[in-house]
């Protein structure tokens, strides 16, 4: 697999690629962005340690970028696209965790020792890569992971919910995806408060196959506890999740962290997306490895 990197800024450049610009953080400028046939990959460099993220369902490389400037951060950040959202290809098909491993591997196959850190659809799949490639990664940080037995719990859980049913009902699932990037794409700034614009905007960067299969069989088909039972007990593990968390059942994964003698901190009040409210305590537990 040959990497392309293209330097986008210089010391007072100019914006070259819209995937890394905000409104919030003026100087939020990675150092290079690298493409292949597989993932789009935002990179910022930096002497310390390198941390790689993995955004969640209808997530981009714009949902960490837009609440932290990595620029200014010592570490070396990595922020990738999964297949089938943002930039990166979108195939369409059925997608399954193989695929996204896949997909991710040649991406990580020259880094060691890094922090790897997922949210969501990204945490199932960064926890599957650790069990895939334990001698790779240092630390593993979960932020909002959902975790149900099988589809019928996560049914059972959802139907309790405010138009809970729509996330487990497959043609519902397909419609909404439908629905959303061909007719609502241009009201969803207005529609949808309380969240950076930019990463409203980017909810439509993906296909209906690589939405709804994806949550189909990675969230609800996948048994993540097999991949829990491939992880060294060296390995770090922790958890950050909202008490309230109405996508992802927070009791759930505590049973999971309870299980595996993970480490778990319980905020309130963010719901499913405790990065967009409250980063700079995500990255206190990212960069220092404790709760």
């Amino acid at each position: 697999m040959i990497l392309v990197a293209t330097k986008i800024y210089k010391a007072n450049g100019r914006h070259v690629t819209e995937s890394i610009r905000t409104e919030k953080l003026k100087n939020n400028t990675p150092d290079e962005q690298l493409t292949s046939e597989t993932l789009n990959v935002v990179a910022f460099k930096g002497k310390r340690p390198s941390i790689v993220m993995l955004h969640g369902l209808g997530g981009t490389t714009r949902y960490w970028s837009s609440v932290m400037d990595f620029s200014k951060q010592e570490y070396d950040v990595q922020l990738i696209d999964l297949l089938g959202f943002g930039d990166s290809p979108k195939p369409f098909r059925r997608y399954t965790m193989e695929m996204h491993l896949q997909a991710l591997e040649p991406m990580l196959e020259d880094k060691q020792d890094f922090i790897m850190v997922g949210h969501s659809l990204g945490a199932v799949i960064a926890l599957a890569y650790a069990a895939r490639f334990p001698q790779k990664v240092k630390r593993l940080v979960l932020i909002g992971m959902p975790y149900f037995d099988d589809i019928s719990s996560a049914r059972s859980w959802f139907r309790g919910r405010a138009s809970g049913w729509i996330y487990t009902n497959y043609l519902a699932v397909i419609l909404t995806c439908m629905f959303t990037r061909r007719i609502a794409v241009v009201f969803l700034p207005y529609l949808i408060k309380g969240y950076p614009r930019e990463v409203v905007q980017d909810l439509v960067k993906h296909n209906v196959m690589s939405s709804t299969t994806s949550l189909w069989n990675v969230v609800y088909k996948h048994d993540p506890r097999l991949d829990c039972e491939q992880l060294p007990s060296s390995l770090d593990v922790y958890c950050i999740h909202s008490q309230d968390d109405d996508v992802a059942p927070v009791e759930n994964l505590s049973r999971l962290a309870t299980d595996y003698e993970w480490s778990l901190l319980r905020l309130n009040g963010y719901r499913h997306h405790v990065w967009l409210h409250n980063p700079k305590r995500c990255w206190r537990v990212i960069c220092s490895g404790s709760i």
